[in-house]
């Protein structure tokens, strides 16, 4: 448990995604620049923008949900009690669970059969692209799994 405090606390994916924000900023000023003042549009900007959003979304999501951030409606904790609530909590994530299971067999699918299509400009597979899907699923089902455990069991870190 303290190797999965200690990644937790290094914070990869922020890292990540603030570098994504950045290329993406860099990666259209480079576009704009060389389409409108070279004249000679850069073919790969635009495809390598769409990768960084792609992962942006996904790190994104396991990042909310790791820090248990995402947006949600607070009223079933006033309208029941302490107990019920912790139990509903727990029977949503066990939903949000069996969902991120189905996401994680459908990105490995969809990798299986886009793995032989390369992209136009840098010729690479789109299964390296989609990669992230079945990652990101794994990691939240992981995270969701461990907040069902605290949760039932009322620890720390539970809802």
């Amino acid at each position: 448990m303290k190797i999965f405090q200690r990644l937790k606390n290094i914070q990869i994916d922020i890292w990540f995604l603030q570098f994504s924000i950045v290329a993406l900023i860099v990666l259209s000023v480079l576009q704009v620049f060389s389409r409108y003042l070279l004249n000679a549009p850069l073919s790969w900007t635009e495809e390598v923008s769409t990768w960084f959003l792609i992962w942006m979304t996904y790190v994104g999501a396991y990042s909310l949900l790791n820090r248990d951030t995402h947006a949600r409606v607070e009223i079933i904790d006033e309208l029941f009690g302490k107990r019920i609530a912790r139990w509903l909590h727990a029977f949503w994530d066990f939903v949000i669970g069996v969902f991120l299971v189905v996401l994680a067999y459908a990105g490995i699918r969809l990798m299986e059969i886009t793995a032989y299509d390369k992209t136009p400009a840098l010729r690479v597979s789109y299964a390296v692209i989609l990669c992230i899907i079945p990652i990101a699923a794994i990691l939240m089902l992981v995270t969701i799994l461990g907040r069902i455990y605290r949760t039932i069991f009322n620890l720390s870190g539970g809802r």
